[in-house]
């Protein structure tokens, strides 16, 4: 009877993991963390922005992570930034950071 209900427990906590993932409510949130840790080791006034919010962008199938608040390379405050993480369903890799377009 006990494993039933923890093999049951198990299944719920499975598909409920998988609802969330394959909805966008997890990849977008392991988006913006993994945006957030790229800022936080960025050598140029990483530091000084913080995350606004996170969109996912079909065209270039990754999500795009909002920051706001450090400054740009000419040193006004204020500015925002966007960094680029990919892919939809597995977003771990940042691939553009507009500071850094080239």
């Amino acid at each position: 009877m006990v494993k039933k209900k923890l093999s049951l427990v198990l299944v719920i906590l499975c598909l409920a993991f998988l609802i969330l993932w394959f909805s966008d409510i997890l990849p977008k949130q392991v988006a913006k963390s993994v945006a957030e840790k790229y800022m936080k080791n960025e050598v140029l006034y990483g530091e000084q922005y913080h995350a606004e919010y996170a969109e996912y962008s079909p065209a270039h199938d990754s999500y795009f992570v909002y920051f706001s608040g450090g400054p740009n390379p000419s040193g006004e405050m204020g500015t925002t930034r966007h960094v680029g993480v990919y892919y939809r369903y597995f977003p771990f890799f940042v691939w553009y950071d507009s500071m850094f377009p080239g």
